[in-house]
Formats: C-alpha cells, sequence, structure tokens
C-alpha cells in the first residue's frame, strides 16, 4: 500500500505471519487478495458479516472462521475490513474495540466502559448448559429434575442451581425429586 508507515507494514507482517500459522503455511492461490469485495447474495456486504459474527460471538473468531462466513475466499479481505471496523470504532469514540486474542478476534468493550456496565451482562449470561437445559424444561412447561437428569446428566444440578438462582425457572420439592417450572422472567426475557 502507499503511504503505509513503518508501524503498518510491522503490523501487515504481523498479521501474514499470524495467518501463515493459522492455515499452515503458504496461502492458496485461489485465497490470495482479491482487488473487490464481493456482495453475497443476500445483499449482505462482508464487513458487515464479520462485525455480526463478532458481535455474536463470546470467544475468538479466527480469520478462517470470518472469511467462511463472510463468502470470501481472501485472507486480505477480512483483514482489510477488521481495518476498517478498528477505524471506525477508534475514529466515533467507540465503548467498542476488536481484538487479536487466543488466535482470532474478538469484540470487546474498553476497560473503562466494562467496569461501568458489566453488571448488566452478568444477570443475562447463562452457561451453555444451562441454556440447553432450560430449553428442555420450557419445551415441556413442568418437568421433574429427577427426569432431566436421565436425559442429560448429573451436570443439571448445577444448570438447575444457575436457572433458580437467575430466577429464570422455580424448583418445588416434590417427594425425592424436584417439580421444574419457567416463571414469568423467563416468558418476559425470551418473549415467549
Amino acid at each position: 500500500m502507499e503511504g503505509e508507515t513503518a508501524g503498518e507494514k510491522a503490523e501487515e507482517e504481523k498479521f501474514g505471519e499470524m495467518l501463515q500459522e493459522e492455515v499452515g503455511g503458504e496461502l492458496p492461490a485461489e485465497e490470495k487478495p482479491a482487488e473487490q469485495i464481493p456482495k453475497l447474495d443476500e445483499g449482505l456486504d462482508a464487513k458487515s458479516i464479520i462485525e455480526a459474527a463478532l458481535f455474536m460471538s463470546t470467544s475468538p473468531v479466527t480469520v478462517r472462521a470470518l472469511s467462511k462466513l463472510a463468502g470470501v475466499n481472501s485472507w486480505k479481505i477480512v483483514q482489510d475490513k477488521l481495518k476498517e471496523l478498528q477505524l471506525e470504532y477508534e475514529q466515533r469514540g467507540s465503548a467498542i474495540v476488536i481484538s487479536f486474542e487466543d488466535g482470532g478476534y474478538i469484540m470487546r468493550l474498553k476497560p473503562e466502559y466494562e467496569r461501568k456496565v458489566s453488571g448488566l451482562a452478568k444477570e443475562a449470561e447463562l452457561s451453555r448448559g444451562a441454556l440447553k437445559t432450560l430449553a428442555v424444561i420450557a419445551k415441556n412447561d413442568v418437568m421433574k429434575q429427577s427426569k432431566l437428569v436421565k436425559m442429560i446428566g448429573s451436570s443439571v444440578y448445577d444448570h438447575v442451581k444457575e436457572l433458580v438462582e437467575k430466577e429464570f425457572i422455580t424448583a418445588e420439592k416434590q417427594g425425592r425429586t424436584k417439580v421444574l417450572k419457567t416463571t414469568k422472567k423467563f416468558k418476559d426475557y425470551f418473549s415467549v
């Protein structure tokens, strides 16, 4: 690129090395940089899909995964789109940053904002297991914990505890088991 600074060139080289490690060597010819960003069938552009993927993911997303999701066969396009997003967020003073962690990219809040609003996310977060357990309970409306343990396993006890603490279900003792029901909070939260 014309007018690149030494820092940008170093970043470019670092990104290239990271890509080679990720794909295990030289990029195939069909994955060499392309000039234009292809428009996808749905009318969505690659940058928006990359942004949406980072927004939805709770863990770092690899360049390879972003490339597949965005429907592009060029690592360079993914790199360029990530840089554009980072620059857009920086220029408008956004609370959001895109960073490289654990072999992939992730969207995060700047630390000063994260401290301020972290309480909002904690209430809404459910572990994957608890979400799966909640789905089974919701499908059946009312369910015995003993039946759920037979279906999912002993991890249900921790999931039920989490769901009760976060008020998504109630657990009423019935003999040696508990009867599990969804709450009004569950219905409101999931718009059911």
